[in-house]
């Protein structure tokens, strides 16, 4: 390693260390830190680091593994719990977002990648703050979370695919692309049901893969194994690696549907060490510049309401689930943080150069004011108004 590596490796370590602590005491989310962090030491202020290969790996492992916890999140047995009609509701009210979404973008006349952004949905600050007000086992709580599944899980699928599109165009070489994100899709489908089969026939070996106390850390193995088994398929069949990782986050909860203390630690091993580096290495790849112009802010301000106007709406039908109109503002105002996910459509959306810097650089923004600003309302508009499920 390099004396230059070496020493963008320590100041980033230490940025993650303390930016949690800073970011506590200011009341805003540790990745926005993390990413304010990152556009402060980066190129464009004070330039203390400079992009090479260890950290660009670094931080693309910890974009993997960022999409594999987003796969663990997902809630197979809550899911499973809301029956047919349940299913249909939250899915219903999931795609009303990306219809409204689209349909706003098309009367903009904005560019159709841009529907993503308005649409994307995640459940990470929206079970941040539903745990802060224990509301996450109440009736309410419980229709967000699930709401916010089938959108992530929509909003990975739409990504990936429009990512294919931007690349390939509508050709056949497009057709051979989506036949191969389908073969993941079956390649999960036949782990799954060699997994149960397995786990039919032989569960005291697989009671490992949760125990709580495991020297070997089999269960922890087993995880990040499937991971890069599936971000290797992606790779190797030129799909994007979030999507492979995803998928496997998604399969290893729903093999393992009472993950215990592994969820825990799959956490702690991504939020305490990889993530951060994706998030601290976006903030280094930010063009402040192009942020800087005044001429940033009206898009900014159409982005925002765009955003909001688009999940407020989506979330009105809510009220016919027996949520309050208080409790389904606050749905739509928590829907609107998706704040890994816009990093990622920001991201994305250069790589395939189907938005310019100044663009990227409003989603970002965008990302960070809506994390900030919505979870503040929404634990003003609740407050007092948590209850038991």
């Amino acid at each position: 390693m390099h004396a230059q590596d070496a020493v963008s490796l320590l100041i980033i370590a230490l940025g993650a260390f303390a930016i949690p602590l800073l970011s506590g005491r200011i009341g805003i989310p540790f990745a926005v830190g993390e990413i304010i962090f990152g556009i402060i030491i980066g190129p464009h202020v004070l330039g203390l680091i400079h992009e090479n290969e260890f950290m660009t790996f670094l931080a693309e492992f910890g974009f993997a593994f960022l999409m594999f916890l987003v796969g663990l999140e997902l809630q197979f047995s809550r899911i499973e719990r809301e029956g047919i009609k349940g299913i249909a509701a939250g899915a219903g009210v999931a795609m009303l977002i990306f219809a409204l979404a689209l349909g706003i973008t098309l009367v903009l006349d904005l560019p159709v990648y841009l529907f993503l952004t308005f649409g994307a949905v995640s459940v990470g600050i929206l079970l941040v703050c539903l745990a802060d007000l224990g509301m996450t086992k109440s009736k309410a709580g419980q229709t967000m979370i699930f709401v916010g599944s089938i959108g992530e899980f929509l909003t990975i699928i739409m990504l990936t695919a429009f990512g294919l599109y931007y690349r390939f165009g509508l050709s056949v070489h497009l057709f051979i692309e989506m036949a191969k994100l389908a073969s993941i899709f079956a390649a999960a489908y036949v782990v799954l049901v060699i997994l149960r089969t397995l786990i039919w026939w032989r569960p005291e070996s697989f009671a490992r893969v949760v125990a709580t106390r495991d020297p070997s850390e089999i269960g922890v193995r087993a995880g990040m194994a499937m991971m890069l088994i599936f971000v290797a398929l992606a790779s190797l069949m030129g799909i994007e690696a979030i999507l492979g990782s995803f998928v496997a986050g998604a399969l290893f909860s729903f093999v393992f549907r009472e993950k215990g203390i592994l969820e825990t630690k799959f956490t702690s091993i991504g939020f305490g060490f990889f993530v951060p580096i994706f998030f601290i290495h976006v903030g280094t790849r930010f063009n402040l510049e192009a942020v800087m112009r005044l001429d940033i802010l009206p898009l900014l301000g159409l982005f925002f309401v765009a955003s909001l106007l688009t999940k407020l709406s989506a979330s009105m039908p809510l009220m016919l689930r027996g949520l309050s109109f208080r409790e389904t503002l606050g749905a739509g105002l928590l829907l609107s943080t998706p704040l890994t996910l816009l990093v990622v459509i920001a991201r994305l959306g250069l790589e395939v150069k189907v938005i310019d810097d100044r663009t990227a650089g409003a989603i970002v923004l965008l990302a960070i004011g809506t994390s900030i600003i919505l979870p503040w309302i929404f634990r003003a508009l609740m407050k007092g108004r948590a209850s038991p499920a």
